[in-house]
């Protein structure tokens, strides 16, 4: 005679084949030690995958956003250069060709599709195979510039500091106009916030 190992008894869940196996307890003990509900199965395995959804969706926030990071740092040589044309004539390159750089190509990561250069704003273009948060969107650089002249990059949709002004602004030329992106707040590294 075989038992069998799972019996469901009043609503409850019982591994009853084992115990009558080994002679520990009938099959009709109390009902307090018989085991879990189906009802309280199911809120266990309901609360484990919510955690778990929410824990993979922090993941993938996490890796889009040391994605965006990443970009934003092979922007650093652009940004120098940026501000070296912008002390050599006193304007801010409207484009990368008066900023000294070659023209538009894809940067070292497989996320950017092009990095431009519009009137000394940096807008990183991202390729149609990035992540979905932030394919075919843009993320902008914007220079500001100190009372003493100093460049200060703002990020995204930061809000620049008091006395920053836009750079160009001293010299009352073109200056850099700073454009917000449309990349959720979330996957934004903390300075693009």
């Amino acid at each position: 005679m075989t038992a069998r190992p799972l019996t469901l008894v009043r609503g409850r869940c019982v591994f009853t084949g084992i115990n009558r196996m080994i002679g520990l307890a009938p099959a009709h003990t109390s009902v307090a030690s018989r085991g879990f509900t189906v009802i309280e199965l199911v809120l266990v395995i309901a609360v484990t995958l919510l955690i778990g959804a929410l824990g993979v969706s922090a993941f993938w926030t996490y890796v889009i956003r040391a994605r965006i990071a990443d970009s934003i740092g092979t922007t650093i040589g652009i940004q120098e250069q940026v501000v070296q044309a912008f002390r050599h004539t006193g304007l801010p390159p409207a484009d990368r060709r008066e900023a000294g750089l070659p023209p538009s190509e894809a940067e070292p990561t497989m996320d950017i599709a092009a990095v431009e250069i519009a009137d000394g704003r940096i807008e990183i273009h991202f390729a149609e195979t990035a992540e979905t948060a932030i394919a075919n969107r843009t993320l902008s650089l914007t220079p500001f510039e100190t009372v003493d002249q100093q460049v200060v990059w703002i990020c995204g949709n930061k809000i620049p500091g008091v006395g920053l002004k836009p750079l160009g602004f001293a010299g009352g030329a073109r200056q850099a106009v700073q454009v917000l992106t449309s990349i959720e707040p979330r996957y934004l590294p903390p300075t693009c916030r």
